[in-house]
């Protein structure tokens, strides 16, 4: 049996706080209800060509019940700035796709497509150094809009991408825009998906 590494410890100030996690897990399930509502029933959420970003602080602003979409949109493009001069040629995952995940193109996939999508955007965030901006919104973007229940390889991926998240947040001694984004992904495949408790 291949021997599987503990989920990395990390400082304690890096740490989400636990009424954060359950603030924007709240959130994050409103936004996965109205996604799957616009699918199951072809309404409208207007402006389909709007970042899926936009649409989920526009849904956490309409049912407050925190600032955490906030904390998301934080991440700006200062860190996006530092990864182009440390590392001009490296990729992230919307190659291509230098915008934000649009509502249209995540609406667009089929289940099977956005599975896919969402198991390859995590192979290749194992592989990365640091996450950037647009790989953690679109990773965020497809685990909004992933159909459940998850088979075992997406629940797999998922458990991968808390230990990524875990390992590059421990790499860090203060509070910054990736540890963030870190502290979210590793949220929702954790406690949201339940890969913690694997």
């Amino acid at each position: 049996m291949p021997v599987i590494p503990e989920i990395a410890k990390c400082p304690e100030h890096l740490m989400p706080l636990k009424p954060w996690e359950d603030s924007f897990l709240a959130d994050f399930s409103m936004l996965r209800r109205a996604l799957s509502s616009v699918e199951s029933t072809g309404a409208e959420i207007s402006g389909k060509s709007r970042s899926l970003i936009k649409v989920a602080q526009e849904y956490s602003v309409q049912h407050p019940k925190s600032n955490a979409s906030e904390n998301f949109d934080d991440c700006q493009t200062a860190r996006e700035v530092d990864e182009a001069v440390l590392n001009p040629s490296q990729k992230s995952l919307g190659s291509g796709k230098s915008e934000d995940p649009m509502l249209s193109a995540i609406l667009g996939m089929d289940s099977v497509a956005r599975v896919s999508m969402l198991r390859k955007s995590i192979n290749w965030v194992e592989d990365a150094s640091l996450l950037t901006r647009n790989d953690c919104l679109w990773l965020f973007a497809l685990c909004a809009a992933v159909d459940t229940p998850l088979d075992s390889d997406t629940s797999a991926s998922l458990r991968s991408l808390l230990r990524k998240c875990a390992s590059l947040r421990a790499q860090k001694a203060e509070l910054d825009d990736e540890v963030i984004m870190l502290n979210i992904l590793a949220t929702i495949s954790g406690r949201y998906f339940g890969q913690l408790d694997n």
